[in-house]
């Protein structure tokens, strides 16, 4: 265990540069005082790594530095190979990259690891499109993209109405089939625009300087949290057949009940939507509660009948 959380600490320091304490605790879940521990076990056993003091200072490994660990085990092997997103890597226009990319780092494992690679390749695939693979066109990728890697402002319009307005592109962000661009508005907000909405985007010639403490990942986990936070609740609870539990994400355990049924407490965003839910299992999910989305049903389920 202890061997593994060195390794961490040491990867962590060579992709991530200067980092304080604190902020390697954060980032491996490890409290600072073995944070601090770990690092001098490391500066013991001949890792070039070294302190820097005062305001703005931290730990750093020598910037020629890095580790010749070359192994992988057969988990870390599936995960790679696996873990890759055709549909997001086609976007970027990365998909044969990643190819020849694949080819040239099996044929460089060593053969046990090169059979586990060939192994996990053969039988495993994850296909994040679904059936009707209603993908958005990622109409203003190529530019964003362009933006990220130049560090150049780009000027937007979205489809909100709002006048044209400039912004520092600083992520993009693939959820399921859609893309997001993460940037800073010239007030120094961060703001998430979905590039499906941009009616118009612009490379413009004004450089930008990357806010060095950014951190996609963290935004962007944060901003999700964020966004379940403020979506408008409406609980309910259901009866539903088991064949159609998996139309539903419950809130809480499942309560299993007669002759296939069970019991499901969900929160959907809205009665109307909860209605349009319900009406589209055709008789296999029958509200509990709350007492005016049954009128709601009813109401429906008049109005469906007369006008067949």
């Amino acid at each position: 265990m202890r061997a593994e959380r060195l390794l961490r600490l040491l990867l962590y320091l060579q992709t991530r540069g200067q980092t304080t304490v604190a902020q390697l605790a954060e980032a491996l879940d490890i409290s600072p005082r073995t944070i601090q521990r770990d690092l001098e076990v490391l500066s013991l056993a001949g890792v070039p790594i070294y302190s820097i003091r005062g305001r703005r200072g931290g730990w750093a490994l020598l910037p020629d530095y890095r580790t010749r660990l070359t192994g992988l085990t057969p988990s870390e092997v599936m995960s790679v190979f696996v873990g890759a997103t055709a549909h997001v890597l086609a976007d970027l226009g990365l998909d044969a990259s990643s190819d020849l990319a694949v080819t040239k780092l099996i044929a460089s494992l060593p053969e046990g690891t090169r059979r586990e690679a060939e192994y996990a390749r053969q039988r495993l695939l994850i296909d994040h499109a679904g059936w009707d693979d209603r993908r958005e066109t990622p109409r203003w990728l190529s530019l964003c993209r362009e933006a990220l890697w130049e560090e150049m402002r780009l000027a937007i319009t979205y489809a909100d109405g709002t006048e044209p307005f400039e912004v520092d592109p600083l992520g993009l962000v693939a959820k399921a089939r859609t893309w997001y661009l993460v940037a800073a508005r010239t007030d120094g907000r961060l703001r998430t625009y979905r590039l499906s909405r941009l009616t118009s985007a612009t490379l413009t010639t004004t450089p930008f300087t990357r806010p060095a403490t950014f951190d996609l990942a963290t935004y962007w986990t944060q901003s999700q949290r964020e966004f379940q936070a403020s979506r408008p609740s409406y609980p309910i609870t259901l009866k539903v057949r088991d064949h159609a539990v998996h139309r539903f994400r419950p809130t809480t355990p499942m309560l299993p009940t007669d002759n296939n049924w069970w019991i499901i407490h969900t929160d959907l965003e809205s009665p109307h939507e909860a209605r349009a839910a319900v009406l589209a299992q055709a008789g296999a999910a029958i509200v509990l509660d709350p007492p005016e989305l049954v009128t709601l049903i009813h109401q429906a389920a008049q109005q469906m009948a007369e006008s067949h």
